[in-house]
C-alpha cells in the first residue's frame, strides 16, 4: 500500500512542477454563446479538433479561447443544445455564437469508455443521463438514482438499509438476462474498468454524465466482460476559466415507505386462539376470555400491550449533507475537486441507561473527496490524474448489521412482558433483566442496549494517472496514451462485545414473580477485538486514437488494451482467494460522411485464466451503422424534422462462470481425493447481438425512438450429467462441465418524448419509456425429471428464474376445504402433511390422487421485471424549474413467504391477510375470507402456490423536484453568481397489487428494512 501511495504522490508533484515547461505558439480570442432568445447561455463546453483547447462560457456567456496553428474548428455543445462546429477564424474575429435548441436530443456527446461520439453518430443502442439529473434523487447509493432514468437498465433494490452504502444493495441488468451463469455490467470510470462492488459513494456532484451501452457495437471492443452491457461513470474535469465554487447543503426527512403492522395483544391473544382451534386444540387452547379481556383493557401491568416496531424503530430519521466543488484552470492547467461530509441518521432507538460505561447509539458519517487534474506539458505531452474515495465511519449497535436487528422485531410477540423485568426488592439478581421468550435467544433490547457495538471505519481509493502525447507531428489527429488505475478497499473493524442474562416469564399472567432464567446466559463485561479486510484491483492500460475531418468525411478511431488485475475479498482456502486476471485488445473505427452516414467496425480480442491456455482468448466482432435521412434534401421538411435509421450486429462474450473458475482442471486434492472433472475444451460464452432502431422527430418538438433487439448464445456454461455417460465412480455432481446450452432475449424499447420552449421563460418537456425484455432457456442440458410429473422440465423451455409452486383448485368458490364431506370426499392425499378443514385444495396435476412435487407447476414470472416504464417530466418558468419522476415495473412475481405470510413463525406474527382467516362461522355466514385456516404450526398452506404468489409490479412517484433561482441582484448582494434552494421528494407514491399492503413491492418482504421516502431541501450557491 505505501509503495503505490508514494507512486501517486509523485505523479501529482511531476504534474504540477511541470506546467512551467509547458511552452508553444499560442493565440487567444474571445467570444460570446447565445440561443435562439439572445440569451447567455452559462456553461457551454468548447473544445477544439485536436482537443487540446477548452473552454468553458461565463454566466454572460462569453469565453477566452487559446488556440495553436493545429487549430482548424471548435465544437460547442452545452445541455439542452444542438452541437454547433465552428472554424477558428470565426471564434478570432469575435462573432456570437448562437446555439440552436435540441427538441430530439440529438446534441452533446456520449462516452463510451474508449472513446466519445456525438449523439448523431451513435450507431448502437446507448443511454444516457446527466450528473445533475440524477443529483435530484437524495439517496446515499448511487445505482439507486438510475431507476427510470437510463432506458434500458434495470435496478432492483435488495437491501434499503439507509447506512448500508450500495455494496449489494442493487441488482442491475441491461435488457434483461441472456445467461444463467453471470449478467452483471461491467463498470466504467473515467475510461478504465472498476472490476468491483465498492463505488456506489460516488455522489452525483461528482458525475458528468452516465451511459449505458446495450447492443454489440457499443461493447464488443470489450470482449469477454462486455455480454452483459457496459455502465460508464464520467467524472467531471476543470475547464479553462476563472475559479467557480459550488457549496452545497442538504437536509433530508427519511421515513419508510411502509411501516409494518403490529396487531395489538387483545387481537394477537384472539388470533393465537383461533389458530390453536383450527389445530384442533379448543377454543381458548392459548389465552383465555378473561386474560383477553386484561390485554384490550390495558388496566394490569401483568398483561402488557407492547408495539415493538414502535419501541425500537423511529418515525423519521435524519440526512445532513454539505460539500463544495472547486474548478477553473488554465490552458496548461485545468482541475476539479470536491469534497463533501454526509451523516446519516440509524432508525433504532436506544435506551440511555444510567449504568452503561458506552454508547451503542448507531451513527454513520461519511467524507467523499475528489480530485481531477489535467496538465499540458508541451505542445505534444498532456497527462492527468484523478483521486478519488471515501472514508467511512459506522458504529454498529449490538455489534451486528442493522438488517439483523430489524428481523428480530418480528420474533417478539407483544403480548411478551418487557422489555425489562420488574425490580425485585427480594432478588435483585432477577431485577431489571432483559425479557425473552422461548427460542428468541437475542430479544432486541438487548441487541441494541447490552451487547456492546462496533466501531468500523472503511476507506476507498480509486486512483487513475496516464500520459497522452499528440503525435500529430507524424500524422494529424494522431495520438497515444497510456495509463494504470489501483482501486484498494480497506475495512478496519473494532468490535466490543459482552453477553446479558435473559429471562423467561411463565405462562400465568396474573402474577410477576415466575421469571426464571433463560439458558446459561450471564451479564458480562466488554470483551475487544479488532479486525480487517483489504483487497485491491490494479489496471495497466494503452491506446492509440485517431480523430480527424477531411472536408465531408470524418474518422474516430481507437486501439486500447488492457491488463486486469483483481485481488477480491476471500478469506481461507478456497480459489477465489486467488487473482483473478484478465487482458482485452478492442478495436474500434466509425467512418461518418456528409454527418449523416455513419459505418461503425468494432473487435475484441481478449482472455482470461478462467480457461486452458488452448481457448484462453475469445474474438468478438460487430458492424453497426446510421443514417441521419432527414439531412437529406429531398427529405427537408418542417414536419419531419428528423429521422434516422440505425442497425447494429455482432458477438459479445462472458467469462462469468456463475463463480465457479479454473474449470479446465481436474480437482485434484492433496490427500488424493478426485473431486470435479476439468473439460480443457471450455470457451468464453459468446452472445450474438442484433438491434435495430429508427429516431422520429416530428415539428421540432415530438421525438419518437424504437428499438428492437435479440440476444442468443449457443455456448453457454452448463452441466453435462444429463448427456454423458456415466464415470466409473464418479458423482454426478463431478461431471465436467460443458459449452452447450443454448438462450435466447427478445425485446424491445419505446420512447417518446416532447420538448418545446415557447417563450424565452417557460418551457415544457415530457418523456415516456418503455422496456420489454423476455428470455428463455431453449437447452441446459436438464434431465426429464419423468412422466409422473405434471412438467418434466423445471429451466428447459422456461424464463431464467421462474417460478414454481402448487396451483389451488378454486372450483368450489374459494380454494378451501369448507365442510367435513368435502375433505373426506377429496379423495387427495399431501405428501407433505394432512389437510384440515379450512385448508387450500391443491390441484392434482397428475391424476395420482397424490399432492407433492410432481404437480409444481409454472407460476408468474421471475424475479427480474419483463417489463419496465418510466415518464418523467418538467418544466422551466423564469427562476422556477419543477420535475417529476414517475417509474414503475410489470410482469415480475415473488412469493410472499417468511415472517408476514406464514403465521406459525416467531411465536405468532399476524399480517393484515391473516385477519380474516377461514373459519366454520365466517364461512357459514358468507363473510370475507382472505386467508386459509390459521395454524401454530406447519401446515399445508405454508407451501409456494398462487395464492402466496404476489405480483411486484408496481407504479411509483419516484422523484419530484421543485427549485427556484434567485434573481441575480440579489445572489450577487452576497457575491454569489447563482442561489439555488429545491425541494426534493423520493418515493412520494406507490401503486401496486401486493398481498399485503404493509410489503413494499420492491423488496417484497416484511422483515427487512422497507424502502424509505425522502424530503430533501437543498440549498447550493456559486461564486
Amino acid at each position: 500500500m505505501e509503495k503505490y501511495i508514494k507512486f501517486i504522490a509523485l505523479c501529482v508533484s511531476c504534474l504540477v512542477m511541470s506546467v512551467s515547461l509547458y511552452a508553444q505558439e499560442v493565440s487567444e480570442a474571445q467570444s460570446r454563446v447565445v440561443n435562439a432568445y439572445n440569451q447567455p447561455v452559462q456553461g457551454a463546453t468548447v473544445v477544439t479538433n485536436d482537443g487540446n483547447h477548452q473552454s468553458i462560457t461565463a454566466q454572460d456567456g462569453t469565453f477566452n479561447m487559446t488556440f495553436d496553428e493545429s487549430s482548424q474548428y471548435v465544437v460547442v455543445s452545452a445541455a439542452g443544445y444542438q452541437n454547433v462546429r465552428i472554424p477558428i477564424s470565426q471564434i478570432a474575429d469575435g462573432r456570437e455564437i448562437a446555439l440552436a435548441f435540441d427538441p430530439h436530443n440529438m446534441g452533446g456527446s456520449i462516452n463510451f469508455g474508449y472513446q466519445s461520439y456525438t449523439k448523431e453518430s451513435v450507431t448502437g443502442a446507448v443511454s444516457s443521463v446527466s450528473g445533475s439529473v440524477l443529483d435530484k434523487s437524495p439517496t446515499n447509493v448511487l445505482s439507486e438514482t438510475y431507476a427510470g432514468r437510463l432506458p434500458g437498465l434495470t435496478t432492483i433494490s435488495n437491501i434499503a438499509e439507509l447506512t448500508f452504502f450500495g455494496y449489494v444493495n442493487l441488482s442491475k441488468a441491461i435488457r434483461g438476462h441472456s445467461s444463467v451463469n453471470g449478467n452483471d455490467p461491467l463498470i466504467i470510470i473515467d475510461g478504465v474498468i472498476a472490476p468491483t462492488q465498492y463505488l456506489e459513494f460516488i455522489s452525483p456532484k461528482e458525475i458528468e454524465s452516465v451511459s449505458v451501452l446495450k447492443d454489440a457495437s457499443a461493447t464488443a471492443a470489450y470482449g469477454i466482460q462486455g455480454a452483459a452491457g457496459v455502465i460508464v461513470i464520467t467524472t467531471k474535469r476543470g475547464f479553462t476559466g476563472k475559479l467557480n465554487v459550488e457549496g452545497y447543503a442538504d437536509y433530508s426527512f427519511q421515513q419508510m415507505t411502509r411501516r409494518p403492522l403490529f396487531v395489538n395483544s387483545a387481537q394477537y391473544a384472539e388470533l393465537r386462539n383461533e389458530a390453536g382451534e383450527r389445530d384442533g386444540l379448543g377454543t381458548y387452547s392459548q389465552f383465555s376470555q378473561e386474560e383477553i379481556d386484561l390485554f384490550r383493557s390495558g388496566s394490569d401491568i401483568g398483561y402488557p400491550n407492547n408495539n415493538w416496531f414502535d419501541d425500537y424503530v423511529k418515525d423519521f430519521v435524519m440526512r445532513q449533507r454539505v460539500g463544495v466543488n472547486v474548478s477553473g484552470g488554465t490552458d496548461r492547467f485545468r482541475y476539479y475537486s470536491n469534497l463533501s461530509f454526509l451523516n446519516q441518521e440509524e432508525p433504532f432507538i436506544i435506551t440511555d441507561e444510567p449504568n452503561r460505561k458506552y454508547d451503542p447509539t448507531p451513527r454513520v458519517n461519511m467524507g467523499n473527496f475528489r480530485t481531477n487534474m489535467d496538465v499540458k506539458f508541451n505542445k505534444y505531452l498532456s497527462g492527468y490524474m484523478r483521486l478519488t474515495g471515501n472514508i467511512k465511519r459506522e458504529k454498529l449497535a449490538g455489534a451486528t448489521m442493522g438488517w439483523n436487528v430489524y428481523s428480530q422485531i418480528f420474533n417478539q410477540p407483544p403480548t411478551m412482558f418487557g422489555p425489562l423485568s420488574p425490580i425485585f426488592e427480594n432478588d435483585p439478581e432477577l431485577s431489571n433483566q432483559v425479557v425473552t421468550v422461548d427460542g428468541l435467544d437475542n430479544p432486541v433490547y438487548g441487541t441494541l442496549n447490552r451487547s456492546g457495538y462496533n466501531n468500523v471505519v472503511e476507506t476507498n481509493v480509486i486512483a487513475q494517472t496516464g500520459l497522452k502525447l499528440d503525435m500529430g507531428f507524424l500524422l494529424q489527429g494522431l495520438s497515444a496514451s497510456g495509463g494504470m488505475a489501483y482501486q484498494t478497499y480497506v475495512r478496519n473493524e473494532t468490535t466490543t462485545t459482552q453477553s446479558y442474562q435473559r429471562l423467561l416469564r411463565g405462562n400465568d399472567f396474573s402474577t410477576l414473580d415466575n421469571f426464571t432464567t433463560y439458558k446459561t446466559f450471564e451479564n458480562t463485561p466488554l470483551a475487544y477485538g479488532k479486525s480487517s479486510v483489504f483487497f485491491y484491483y490494479l489496471n495497466l492500460l494503452g491506446r492509440i486514437d485517431y480523430n480527424r475531418r477531411f472536408g465531408d468525411h470524418s474518422i474516430d478511431a481507437s486501439v486500447h488494451t488492457y491488463y486486469l488485475k483483481q485481488e477480491k475479498e476471500a478469506t481461507g482456502t478456497s480459489n477465489t482467494v486467488l487473482p483473478y486476471k484478465r487482458q482485452n485488445f478492442g478495436f474500434s473505427a466509425l467512418y461518418g460522411y456528409k454527418d449523416r452516414y455513419f459505418l461503425k467496425a468494432d473487435l475484441g480480442y481478449s482472455g482470461s485464466e478462467q480457461f486452458h491456455p488452448d481457448n484462453r482468448y475469445a474474438l468478438t466482432p460487430a458492424i453497426s451503422g446510421a443514417w441521419i435521412a432527414s439531412k437529406e434534401d429531398f427529405l427537408q421538411s418542417d414536419v419531419l424534422t428528423l429521422l434516422k435509421l440505425r442497425a447494429s450486429y455482432g458477438v459479445t462474450a462472458s467469462d462469468q462462470l456463475g463463480g465457479a473458475r479454473f474449470l479446465y482442471l481436474d480437482n485434484i486434492r492433496s490427500n488424493g481425493s478426485e473431486l470435479e472433472r476439468g473439460n480443457p475444451a471450455l470457451e468464453a460464452e459468446r452472445i450474438e447481438k442484433l438491434n435495430v432502431g429508427i429516431n422520429l422527430g416530428l415539428l421540432n418538438m415530438f421525438t419518437l425512438e424504437a428499438d428492437y433487439f435479440t440476444h442468443k448464445v449457443d455456448n453457454m456454461l452448463i452441466n453435462s450429467s444429463a448427456s454423458l455417460p456415466i464415470y466409473q465412480g464418479i458423482p454426478l455432481n463431478y461431471y465436467p462441465k460443458l459449452n452447450d446450452g443454448v438462450m435466447e432475449n427478445k425485446g424491445f424499447e419505446l420512447s417518446l418524448g416532447f420538448d418545446k420552449h415557447f417563450t424565452k421563460d417557460f418551457s415544457v418537456f415530457a418523456q415516456a419509456n418503455f422496456m420489454q425484455a423476455k428470455n428463455k432457456v431453449i437447452n441446459i442440458n436438464e434431465a426429464s425429471a419423468g412422466d409422473d410429473f405434471a412438467y418434466p422440465y423445471r429451466t428447459q423451455g422456461f424464463s431464467l428464474g421462474q417460478l414454481w409452486g402448487y396451483r389451488i383448485d378454486y372450483s368450489n368458490g374459494n380454494g378451501m376445504f369448507n365442510t367435513a364431506d368435502e375433505l373426506a370426499n377429496s379423495g387427495l392425499t399431501y405428501a407433505f402433511g394432512s389437510p384440515r378443514l379450512g385448508d387450500f385444495i391443491y390441484q392434482d396435476l397428475n391424476g395420482d390422487d397424490v399432492i407433492n412435487e410432481e404437480d409444481l407447476a409454472p407460476m408468474g414470472y421471475a424475479g427480474l421485471p419483463q417489463q419496465e416504464y418510466s415518464l418523467v417530466g418538467g418544466f422551466t418558468w423564469k427562476n422556477w424549474d419543477m420535475s417529476f419522476l414517475l417509474h414503475g415495473v410489470g410482469k415480475t412475481s415473488q412469493f410472499l413467504e417468511g415472517t408476514g405470510a406464514y403465521e406459525n413463525l416467531g411465536r405468532g406474527i399476524f399480517n393484515d391477510i391473516h385477519l380474516n382467516a377461514w373459519t366454520p362461522e365466517r364461512y357459514a355466514s358468507g363473510e370475507t375470507i382472505s386467508y386459509p385456516a390459521l395454524s401454530l404450526s406447519p401446515s399445508v398452506n405454508h407451501r409456494a402456490n398462487d395464492y402466496f404468489l404476489s405480483s411486484r409490479s408496481y407504479l411509483r412517484l419516484r422523484n419530484v423536484e421543485v427549485a427556484y433561482t434567485l434573481p441575480q441582484h440579489i445572489s450577487q448582494k452576497i457575491r454569489s453568481e447563482a442561489v439555488r434552494v429545491s425541494l426534493n421528494v423520493q418515493n412520494l407514491f406507490t401503486i401496486d397489487n401486493m398481498k399485503s399492503k404493509y410489503v413494499d413491492p420492491e423488496i417484497g418482504s416484511m422483515s427487512t428494512f422497507q424502502p424509505y421516502r425522502v424530503f430533501n431541501i437543498g440549498l447550493s450557491a456559486n461564486f
